[in-house]
């Protein structure tokens, strides 16, 4: 039992450490809680920039959407989480790693399904005016934030997708048409009668006196 006991105890020491490794230990620590404090402080100096934004944004009647640059995951849910506590609403867009950003609106302003499906396509969104087939929705030059400024279809621009579909379909009917046409000249060109032509257009008087007129000249020709 005894020496079992001082085997035991031998074991249960902790690993005796130099002043060569206490001091690559300590330097280790110091690194760390420096990367600690210098990325609680780009969070901090994050939230209040972000603040200012949005206050700015909220106090500005004239603005319904905007547009904050493009940033990583992380830094975007706390976005999320501010844009909802000022009573926003966030949506983001764009790759991710690569120009994947958050546009924030205003209540009341949030975009339609289909303006949604556009922006995420990276795409002006055309929206559908009073009277009109379609409005072309032309992006602003200045702020990215502006409302695009709405304008009538321009009459160079092409129909909607519907109306391609349906123009192509009556092309491929009116060539048909055509080569129909065409099939009949090259019929008559080659000595081929048509239905028309094979019909008897004469009236019954008509063609009996055809039929005796026929028969009298039997005699004669024998």
């Amino acid at each position: 039992m005894d020496i079992l006991g001082s085997i035991m105890k031998k074991m249960e020491k902790p690993p005796v450490m130099g002043e060569k490794e206490r001091k690559l230990k300590k330097m280790q620590q110091d690194i760390l809680k420096k990367e600690q404090e210098a990325k609680e402080k780009r969070v901090q100096e994050f939230r209040k920039n972000m603040a200012e934004e949005i206050k700015k944004f909220v106090e500005d009647e004239g603005r319904t959407r905007h547009v904050f640059p493009p940033m990583d995951k992380p830094y975007r849910s706390m976005l999320y989480t501010m844009a909802e506590d000022a009573g926003l609403t966030a949506h983001s867009f764009g790759r991710e790693e690569l120009d994947r950003h958050v546009m924030v609106f205003k209540e009341n302003h949030v975009p339609c399904d289909a303006e949604m499906s556009a922006l995420r396509r990276g795409e002006v969104y055309v929206r559908p005016l009073d009277g009109e087939v379609g409005a072309v929705e032309e992006q602003d030059s200045g702020d990215d934030d502006d409302v695009p400024q709405k304008t009538r279809r321009s009459r160079n621009a092409p129909p909607p997708e519907y109306l391609q579909k349906y123009q192509k379909h009556l092309g491929g009917m009116q060539f048909a048409k055509e080569d129909a046409i065409k099939a009949q000249a090259d019929n008559r060109s080659y000595g081929f009668v048509s239905s028309e032509q094979k019909r008897d257009k004469r009236t019954i008087e008509e063609t009996l006196a055809d039929i005796r007129a026929r028969k009298k000249q039997k005699p004669d020709s024998s």
